[in-house]
């Protein structure tokens, strides 16, 4: 059976929360609802208003620049523009000597005049007086504000779960982005480990994982995402100063440990992977720390199936720790979702998530321990959710990844 398209099953999660529209604010919100990933994405200039009622058309609002590029990639086919501050002219009518002069937004554009646009569909699609979703986390108070004088009898209702429900399944074409995205992560990890990095700080780190993954891209020419590979994250940190750093701060010695979490985006899409690297040898101490970790890893892995309430996980995880002489060891997830961005997305595997795991989930699996003084201990794991069981995408040894001096 044909899964039900997005706009479609956005329609229907609107409709169970008792909403008449959602804005889409930018980022993977308007990414995910429109199909088309704006340049140009500061707040309030990349929107998109879906109707509850299949019979009101949705719209997007995008600045005149991106109108090309969205009328090619986006599924919703009313777009409306907005001008920058940029001059753009046509070549025809310069040379015919008919290119006009057009006022510019000043310095930038115009955020009142959008959220006046914004009103105004809502209001031709008869939700002038209804309940507005919008995710409040991005939308700054300028925005809100304009919006709400635009529709002073409009309620405006937070919608964060709506989105979080609509992103949570994923279709093979995203699957396959994220399968991709943990090969390049593994892939910028071995290097990295094969790499001589005395002296290094996390900048230099990060360096050569940069480094490694653009070379991986040169390696996936003529494959289905050729091409997609749109750059890296890395939060790392070296030995006992556990708090990451994008520059500066310790350097390699050999005597410590490194933790090393990373990402690639593909298509927009982020992995999340995860290890410590150890010189040589690591101590008893550190290696109970490890085992600890990994002993959560193992009892969590064991429940990702269809079925399972994801605060099940989360205790079973927690709980294993735990039992390998760390009673004290409390989290407040052991996992995420993952999809559009490089960052954690939920929902979480987390004490307060009752919701099962579905098949088409993508989520990281993570039992994370820092100890001040001694480094952080890192074993972090993607997977697919199938109707089975779970498929796991990384392909790494549940270990210390021992690196080069």
């Amino acid at each position: 059976m044909t899964p039900p398209d997005t706009l479609t099953r956005l329609r229907a999660l609107s409709a169970k929360a008792g909403v008449d529209a959602v804005i889409a604010w930018g980022g993977a919100n308007f990414r995910h609802v429109s199909g088309y990933q704006t340049y140009f994405d500061n707040p309030g200039s990349a929107l998109a208003v879906v109707p509850t009622d299949p019979a009101q058309p949705p719209m997007i609002l995008v600045a005149s620049w991106m109108q090309d590029a969205a009328q090619a990639d986006s599924r919703i086919r009313d777009i409306q523009t907005f001008p920058l501050w940029l001059e753009i002219a046509d070549l025809d009518a310069i040379r015919a000597g008919t290119q006009a002069a057009h006022p510019k937004p000043s310095p930038r554009f115009d955020l009142a005049d959008n959220m006046r646009r914004i009103a105004a569909v809502l209001a031709d699609r008869g939700c002038a007086q209804g309940r507005i979703g919008i995710e409040r986390g991005l939308v700054s108070v300028a925005a809100f504000d304009s919006l709400r004088a635009a529709l002073p009898k409009a309620q405006f209702v937070e919608a964060g779960g709506i989105f979080t429900d609509l992103r949570m399944i994923k279709p093979a074409g995203e699957i396959a982005c994220l399968k991709e995205a943990t090969l390049y992560a593994e892939h910028g990890l071995r290097v990295l480990a094969e790499t001589p990095l005395r002296g290094l700080d996390v900048a230099g780190l990060k360096r050569i994982y940069d480094a490694a993954c653009a070379d991986f891209a040169l390696t996936r020419a003529g494959t289905p995402l050729d091409g997609a590979f749109l750059g890296t994250r890395v939060t790392a940190s070296i030995g006992g100063a556990i708090s990451p750093t994008i520059s500066g701060g310790p350097r390699i010695t050999g005597d410590e440990l490194v933790f090393f979490d990373c990402g690639a985006s593909i298509d927009g899409y982020g992995s999340d992977t995860g290890r410590t690297l150890s010189f040589g040898e690591p101590s008893a101490e550190a290696r109970r720390f490890l085992d600890a970790i990994c002993a959560g890893m193992d009892a969590a892995e064991r429940l990702l199936r269809p079925g399972t309430p994801m605060s099940e996980i989360f205790h079973a995880g927690q709980d294993a720790v735990r039992a390998q002489g760390l009673p004290w060891y409390t989290r407040g997830h052991i996992g995420h979702a993952m999809g559009l961005g490089m960052g954690e997305i939920a929902p979480y595997l987390s004490p307060v998530e009752h919701r099962p795991l579905e098949p088409g989930m993508v989520i990281a699996l993570e039992t994370p321990l820092y100890i001040r003084g001694l480094g952080g201990f890192q074993v972090e794991d993607c997977y697919v959710i199938t109707r089975t069981g779970a498929e796991k995408f990384t392909t790494l040894p549940r270990d210390f990844l021992l690196a080069q001096l």
